[in-house]
């Protein structure tokens, strides 16, 4: 990769003036080590703000801001970005507020062995106006909207982690007016981004973080304001949320596989906090998922639900051939909402550990272990695991329709205590 300006250029633990956009900065000071104290503003488009390169950097940006304006020209080797580390570098932000305006102007970028660390700070995209030459169809590099199979909309990511690298967010917030605040691409590998203490938010659509194939997010006591998902997940990858708190406008993880193997299987887990959705808390199209909730409390007419991908680009299963499927494990909570499998190629497992469950249960398997309970709110087809007869309920005129699955002994009608039938064939 290479950068043709930016306002403060560090190459390999040397603050290079001559490849320095030196009349865009004010203020403070900057060094082969340092830049505090310094303002940088510029309108020029696909300018980065400090871009940070090599094994030999080492950096620290503290109580500076950054305001770009103008749109980038490839967000995914950081041209164009307020701060930004390739090729083995580290940077630190520390009180750094970065704001940008424009197509695909990432406020952090961080790519090719390289480490980002950022400590109280305010980092916020407000998007652009899509050029009138820009081919909408284009996916990969220089794409400036996300594909429509993810049915969001928006023109800028806010922070990027990709190309083996690795990002770290302590005490801060991070904004994006669309599209994704915190994402992760073009893994090479293993990406690693972590979030702690942070606000995250999505204002007009898009997701509050992306793990793509071959990434790792988590999260710690974090607050998720999302106008779409949480999380977008794909692949083989991990999100980990623990005490966190998120408020989505669709869902609260949308996990899909697109262009890519039957086996792949993402894994998510989620300690306390609390999810609240417009949608299912749990969304996947043609993926296979380990979905594990603990003590969460979570608000959504839908808990979990599984479709067949509508994206052209989606990962079909041949026929005849068995994949993973979706395995959810729900322990220590309480819900309320329906579980709904529609995907036709794969199973969806349900296991209840120390949980009640009040809700529609469609085509899914489901097992309760005795200090848990499922209340069937309407009539409800399902495969039975293992489960007692006495860990089932339903009101009067709700049928519960069985089939009896692996470790499951019931057989026949039984009259439930609350009235309804369970009938297992």
């Amino acid at each position: 990769m290479s950068i043709s300006t930016a306002v403060i250029y560090v190459s390999d633990g040397e603050y290079l003036a001559d490849q320095s956009v030196t009349t865009a900065v004010s203020g403070g000071k900057v060094s082969n080590t340092l830049a505090t104290g310094v303002t940088i503003s510029s309108d020029e488009e696909s300018l980065n703000g400090l871009y940070v390169t090599g094994e030999e950097s080492s950096y620290t940006m503290s109580n500076s801001e950054i305001t770009l304006s103008g749109n980038g020209s490839n967000d995914f080797d950081g041209t164009g970005a307020g701060a930004m580390a390739y090729d083995g570098a580290t940077l630190v932000l520390k009180n750094v507020d970065i704001t940008t305006t424009g197509c695909i102007r990432s406020a952090t970028c961080v790519t090719d062995y390289s480490t980002l660390k950022v400590y109280d700070s305010t980092l916020k995209t407000n998007g652009g106006t899509l050029p009138d030459d820009y081919d909408e169809s284009k996916i990969g590099p220089g794409m400036m909207e996300p594909p429509s199979g993810l049915g969001i909309s928006g023109t800028c990511r806010t922070c990027l982690t990709m190309g083996n690298s690795s990002s770290y967010y302590y005490n801060s917030t991070i904004i994006a007016e669309g599209w994704g605040a915190l994402s992760t691409d073009s893994a090479e590998g293993y990406v690693y981004m972590e979030a702690n203490d942070c606000k995250v938010q999505t204002v007009d659509d898009g997701y509050g973080a992306y793990a793509d194939n071959g990434c790792h997010d988590v999260f710690n006591r974090c607050q998720i304001d999302s106008a779409a998902m949480a999380i977008i997940m794909a692949g083989v990858s991990e999100a980990i949320y623990t005490d966190t708190t998120a408020t989505c406008g669709t869902y609260f993880a949308m996990i899909h596989n697109v262009m890519g193997s039957t086996s792949e299987k993402v894994s998510l887990t989620v300690t306390g906090g609390s999810i609240a959705t417009d949608k299912a808390s749990f969304y996947v199209k043609s993926a296979n998922a380990d979905i594990t909730v603990n003590g969460t409390a979570i608000t959504s007419d839908v808990l979990l639900q599984t479709i067949i991908n509508s994206d052209a680009n989606r990962t079909v299963v041949p026929a005849g051939e068995t994949v993973y499927g979706i395995n959810a494990v729900f322990e220590n909570t309480t819900l309320a909402g329906s579980i709904l499998h529609e995907d036709t190629e794969r199973t969806t497992s349900v296991s209840l550990v120390a949980t009640t469950l009040d809700g529609e249960i469609q085509d899914a398997i489901i097992s309760l272990d005795d200090d848990s309970k499922w209340t069937a709110t309407a009539d409800s087809t399902v495969t039975l695991g293992s489960c007692s007869v006495d860990n089932i309920d339903a009101a009067e005129g709700i049928t519960i329709t069985a089939t009896a699955g692996t470790y499951c002994t019931l057989s026949g009608t039984y009259t439930l205590s609350s009235g309804g039938i369970l009938v297992v064939g």
